[in-house]
């Protein structure tokens, strides 16, 4: 058979381009074929106008957030929506915008996102200001995920460039003898330096958002980067199968021993990227981690109370279970539910159910309807819950289950309690200039009851779940795209 120079040559370059790609994406490319064969539920086409006018109300609270910061921070981290003023708190980074840019996009709000993104190009992300040192986790999730969540929206040149003028800021802080990151980075100092112990959730919430950009960039350094910290966080002595210690040392890759075990701060998004790296990338590896970890919670961390509220508690270093859940601890239903429709585990749906009822308990017993920070569980004949820490933080959380659960069961339930949810922020929250948190939400009386503070994630997350609640299925639907701890979207690699 006789073969042309010019089909020699086609042929020459589709190795060449497949050999490309499997350097560049490597344990990807060997797994492009194993990815979950899920069935989801139907997704209806349909869209109520009770729905469809919930839905603009929460577009018109996006709005309204946007035109606080705009006008009296714009540029800076936050808004401090009592004082009409924006902080520098995470290095003037302009965090709210970052984290912000893919709710405006997603919510269609044009003009807010074209003038936003226009000012990404201003960001230096190589300088901070003198002597200020980034926290490493909160700008992968906020500042990286918010740009790389933008731009699988957009596919905007200039948004994966300053995700790559992040990524490789952030880089330097893994520079270790174990390869985990430091906790905090002075940017202005080539010289790294910063405490020897490192959280859980600190070292291993960054796969998803590093690992995208190595996709996204065709930059292998940073996948390699990821995937090294996972494999040392796995090879740490632990005490417990399937529970990992809160806290770990970056210099010599072993746990500390004097620590709980929680699914709440310091620990919870590690968690959720065991199940979520096996969904964007169908490595096995993090299925079986994930399902051993749900084992373990379910058997060490579940309690419930005489009245059967089912919580997630924490596991003191004494082998004491302690009966109080942080609002932090409300993703976790969400999560179950996710792994239950992917991993076919009808009971971990059972749990998620009851769990998320839980979460919403907690907002539906205040005077406010809004949710505390931390509640503890008591069997005194009433309902067996009570606020520990009565602040509310604007806090996404159980919406985010709410929004999983809605999407998952498709249960209207879901949407009822989302948007009394709303309307508690609208009623309590809600101020001239923005959403303010709240100190103590068993209050009604909103005098010295308001702080000053809107954090980045009421744009990033709040909002965008309780926006997504009430739109169609259709719109990001879960078997096409993976949420980071901080709700950006990136679609999953079929």
């Amino acid at each position: 058979m006789r073969i042309s120079l010019r089909t020699v040559f086609f042929m020459l370059c589709g190795l060449l381009g497949g050999l490309y790609l499997l350097s560049v994406y490597g344990a990807l490319g060997r797994t492009l074929t194993q990815q979950p064969n899920v069935h989801w539920p139907q997704k209806p086409n349909e869209h109520s106008p009770e729905q469809q006018r919930r839905q603009k109300a929460v577009r018109v609270a996006m709005q309204h957030a946007w035109h606080g910061y705009r006008t009296h921070a714009f540029g800076h981290d936050e808004l401090q929506p009592l004082t009409q003023s924006g902080n520098i708190r995470w290095g003037n980074w302009s965090i709210s915008l970052l984290d912000a840019l893919d709710s405006l996009k997603l919510m269609e709000l044009h003009t807010e996102y074209a003038e936003a993104k226009a000012h990404v190009r201003n960001i230096d992300f190589t300088r901070s200001p003198h002597g200020f040192t980034i926290s490493v986790f909160e700008m992968t999730i906020r500042a990286l995920g918010g740009l790389l969540g933008a731009y699988e929206l957009d596919h905007d040149p200039l948004l994966l460039q300053k995700a790559e003028e992040v990524g490789r800021t952030l880089a330097r802080a893994f520079d270790t003898p174990t390869g985990l990151p430091y906790s905090q980075l002075d940017v202005n100092n080539p010289k790294l330096s910063g405490a020897g112990m490192a959280s859980l959730a600190e070292a291993g919430t960054m796969q998803l958002e590093f690992k995208q950009l190595a996709q996204v960039s065709g930059k292998r350094e940073f996948w390699d980067m990821a995937e090294r910290v996972s494999d040392v966080l796995e090879a740490g002595s632990r005490t417990h199968t399937g529970l990992y210690p809160m806290y770990i040392s970056v210099l010599t890759g072993q746990y500390a021993k004097w620590t709980e075990y929680t699914v709440g701060a310091m620990a919870d998004s590690f968690y959720e990227y065991m199940l979520k790296q096996y969904i964007m990338h169908g490595d096995d590896k993090y299925r079986s981690r994930y399902i051993a970890s749900v084992d373990a919670i379910t058997s060490t961390l579940v309690g419930r109370t005489k009245g059967n509220l089912a919580f997630v508690g924490r596991l003191a270093n004494d082998g004491r279970l302690v009966r109080e859940m942080e609002h932090l601890a409300c993703f976790y239903p969400g999560l179950l539910a996710l792994g239950a429709q992917v991993l076919d585990r009808p009971q971990d749906l059972l749990l998620a159910e009851e769990l998320t009822h839980t979460c919403f308990v907690a907002y539906n017993m205040t005077a406010t309807g809004l949710g505390p920070e931390h509640v503890y569980f008591i069997d005194d004949g009433g309902l067996g819950i009570s606020p520990s820490d009565s602040r509310y933080m604007l806090r996404p959380e159980t919406v985010e289950s709410l929004f999983v659960m809605y999407r998952i069961t498709g249960d209207q339930k879901y949407q009822e309690w989302g948007w009394q949810i709303f309307e508690s922020i609208e009623q309590y929250a809600r101020v001239e200039h923005g959403y303010a948190a709240l100190v103590n939400v068993l209050q009604t009386n909103m005098t010295s009851n308001l702080e000053d503070s809107m954090e980045s994630f009421f744009l990033a997350e709040t909002l965008k779940y309780l926006y997504l609640l009430f739109s169609p299925p259709t719109v990001l639907p879960l078997d096409e795209y993976v949420f980071t701890t901080e709700a950006h979207p990136f679609r999953i690699i079929k």
